[in-house]
């Protein structure tokens, strides 16, 4: 992470102070100043003169937030130390007031470095660090989701009623896809915080990510072989909402259970709901062929194929049925075809070759 926000070095600017000048802390010292900050008489040598002590101390943070191993890091603490009494306050406050977002954020790192006990300048330092993972395509981008997740859960463990720590974090889980997680997060926040506009908010917040989190809800139940909880989390759902993810989530429920009759009607549901995937089509396919239906599961195979002519899964069970049928001729063409694709996993290409060596083919 350091090496991403080296970047920002080039923002910075060193001057010293003038051999006269009595500030002996600040003599024959290189004095950072944010590039922005200058003013136009930087280029004429006097621009000592016309920079205030702030815009030192200022570029000293921000010196410290963009690299805190640079060499002069340590009698930049000293100098802080001696000038800014709350130094996560005065970041706090710096960050706040600038309409430059890097350089906020540069400030409230520069904070956090300096005092990572303070509570509202980590937060707002989590606020600003985790959307990079999001807007940019950095390496290793999820090291900055990691990194505000970790500082707002310190924050909690310092103050169990930080309701904002609460609500960030249930925006990064949302933002993640992770939203039982979200919902847990915004629902804490919601039971701290005592302002009407944020409980407005927060409630705003649980309203747009319920129905996910119930799915993923089901899709736990589905991955612990808890069908029927399953099934009774999707239906509730789908009788306020109709879903083509939930439709199919539930298919597969009944499916797994022996169901098929109910499977197909819920995989039905999906595509009248507009499910426009794969697996929808395979799975409705295989629910067909189990409750004896091979030739309308050849159907909706061919259908999803028309889609997806080039998924290696319904090709496979289209020559599977095709087998069953007796159609071996289309059979054979079709795994002639598909031993050709290079994304065809070692499973298919083995459970092919055994029906060729079976049918002779």
């Amino acid at each position: 992470m350091n090496n991403y926000f080296r970047k920002y070095t080039e923002n910075l600017a060193y001057l010293n102070l003038k051999e006269t000048s009595s500030n002996e802390l600040l003599k024959d010292l290189d004095l950072p100043v944010y590039i922005d900050d200058m003013k136009t008489g930087i280029m004429t040598g006097q621009m000592q003169e016309e920079i205030s002590l702030e815009k030192f101390l200022d570029g000293m943070i921000i010196n410290i937030g963009v690299d805190p191993d640079f060499i002069h890091a340590d009698e930049y603490k000293v100098i802080l130390n001696k000038y800014i009494p709350d130094i996560s306050k005065y970041t706090a406050s710096k960050a706040l007031a600038s309409d430059d977002s890097d350089k906020s954020l540069l400030f409230l790192r520069g904070g956090y470095i300096l005092n990572p006990e303070d509570n509202y300048n980590s937060y707002l330092y989590a606020r600003y660090l985790w959307p990079i993972a999001f807007d940019l395509e950095e390496e290793n981008a999820d090291r900055f989701v990691k990194e505000s997740l970790k500082i707002l859960q310190d924050i909690i463990s310092r103050d169990q009623n930080f309701a904002i720590a609460y609500y960030e974090l249930g925006n990064i889980y949302k933002n993640l896809g992770e939203y039982i997680k979200a919902r847990s997060y915004y629902n804490n926040a919601l039971q701290k915080t005592d302002s009407p506009e944020a409980m407005d908010e927060i409630r705003d917040k649980l309203t747009e990510i319920n129905d996910n989190a119930e799915i993923e809800e089901a899709l736990y139940y589905i991955g612990k072989s808890r069908y029927d909880d399953a099934i009774k989390k999707l239906t509730g759902l789908l009788s306020n909402k109709k879903r083509a993810d939930a439709y199919y989530y539930l298919g597969v429920a009944y499916q797994n259970i022996g169901q098929y009759d109910n499977s197909i009607m819920a995989f039905e549901n999906a595509l009248d709901a507009g499910a426009d995937f794969r697996e929808v089509y395979n799975d409705y396919g295989v629910s067909l062929y189990l409750r004896e239906k091979p030739y309308d599961a050849l159907n909706i195979i061919e259908e999803g194929l028309e889609k997806y002519p080039s998924d290696p899964r319904l090709s496979y069970n289209k020559i599977q049925i095709n087998l069953v049928i007796g159609n071996i001729n289309k059979a054979k063409e079709d795994i002639e075809e598909l031993l050709t694709f290079d994304d065809l996993s070692d499973e298919i290409r083995h459970n092919l070759m055994i029906i060729k060596n079976q049918f002779e083919i």
